[in-house]
């Protein structure tokens, strides 16, 4: 935020008003912070989109972690976007003696809007979060059980962060009435540096889970190879996230007392390039199945051409989710509006047993409503490889996540 002080003097010496239209202007510098966040920003935008248009459109699958997506999308464009766009205006990237009185306040407002980093970062993660519960199995209730933590610990953290920028200062409602004066006001590079810390164990902790099911998985080795570089594009973000601890320290006393303007401008490109950066790693997961159909399509060992379906997706070596599934006959529907099972997958034992009591029992291997396009729980099928376990219109849905 503006005001970085650990106390201002009250001489009156507020370095946003000491205006010197003798000093020279670095516009460049101005013109490549706004050229940096228009770029970076756009470019998230168009991933964000074209991540919604594909899971809502072509997969016809939208769900929790899109709608958490669509939050970071909106948060995104305000208040991150358009206040940075009119911090721009009013003087950021300048040296505080270039900006005149009258645009103090324009500034100071607009400066608000850069809680956003912290708030679509936060959702971007949670998304993902959101995603890794549709992957993990069910019995492995303490994965789905950190997920949740996680996703708590998400949310406070930027939360938390926001409410320091807000409220940085004293008496409260300096902060957000500029002719009040401010007495005191904290450091606000330790929340920073408190976000970097706490953020980038999320994101290992976020990383370790899929990894650990998938190289614990029975799928083929180029598969989970290419699964492990996928799930990987969180570190892109991490990666940023860690060089902007340089930026932190190395601006430390600038922020701290004077210049504020002028050096925010590296912050804001770096937040909006970390921004960038999580929101490919969080679409990347989406396209898993066109990639491994794309780059996984040789056996190991055999040099054989596989089907267009991973080997992930054919359940204990059955036909379930193959593209000549739709070719075979359809399976034999229950007269019974209750019973949706097919009668010759089961003995008479227990159909009978299910049709006296009204209700069937869910088959441990017959796939949720809620699963992932991609499914990383490898469970064996109790089905032979003839069977047709799957009802038309599951199966119908789940050739649809393949094509």
């Amino acid at each position: 935020m503006m005001n970085a002080t650990s106390e201002i003097p009250d001489s009156g010496a507020d370095p946003m008003k000491q205006y010197d239209p003798n000093l020279p202007v670095p516009y460049w510098h101005q013109r490549m912070e706004l050229a940096g966040v228009i770029i970076v920003n756009s470019l998230s935008l168009i991933a964000i989109i074209a991540r919604l248009y594909l899971r809502a459109f072509r997969l016809k699958r939208f769900r929790a972690d899109d709608k958490w997506m669509v939050a970071a999308g909106a948060f995104l464009i305000f208040p991150h976007f358009v206040c940075q766009i009119g911090t721009n205006r009013y003087g950021s990237g300048l040296h505080d003696q270039n900006i005149p009185d009258e645009w103090v306040l324009p500034f100071w407002y607009f400066s608000w809007g850069w809680i956003g980093y912290n708030i679509v970062s936060s959702l971007i993660k949670i998304s993902v979060c959101c995603y890794l519960l549709q992957i993990v199995p069910f019995h492995m209730l303490i994965l789905r059980r950190l997920i949740y933590v996680l996703m708590c610990i998400t949310f406070s953290l930027g939360l938390g962060i926001s409410l320091c920028h807000l409220l940085q200062c004293t008496p409260v409602i300096s902060n957000f009435d500029y002719t009040v004066k401010q007495q005191t006001c904290f450091n606000i590079d330790i929340p920073r540096f408190t976000w970097i810390a706490v953020s980038i164990s999320i994101d290992i902790c976020i990383l370790a889970i899929p990894w650990a099911i998938i190289r614990g998985s029975k799928i083929q080795p180029s598969e989970r190879r290419i699964l492990l570089i996928v799930f990987s594009g969180n570190l892109l973000g991490t990666i940023v996230c860690i060089v902007s601890i340089y930026s932190v320290w190395s601006t430390r006393t600038s922020l701290a007392y004077y210049d504020l303007a002028y050096t925010q401008t590296a912050f804001a490109i770096t937040n909006d390039v970390e921004i960038l950066f999580y929101a490919l790693g969080a679409s990347l997961p989406v396209l898993s199945p066109f990639l491994l159909s794309r780059f996984a399509t040789k056996q190991e060992g055999h040099h054989t051409t596989t089907s267009r379906v991973p080997s992930w997706r054919v359940k204990g070596g059955s036909t379930i989710g193959s593209p000549i599934q739709p070719r075979m006959s359809q399976p034999k529907r229950s007269k019974s509006y209750l019973t949706t099972f097919n009668d010759a997958d089961f003995d008479d034992e227990n159909m009978n047993n299910n049709t006296i009591h009204g209700h069937h029992h869910r088959n441990p291997d017959e796939d949720d409503e809620t699963s992932s396009d991609t499914t990383l729980a490898n469970r064996p099928s109790k089905s032979s490889s003839g069977d047709t376990m799957t009802e038309g219109g599951h199966m119908k849905e789940r050739v649809e996540d393949m094509v």
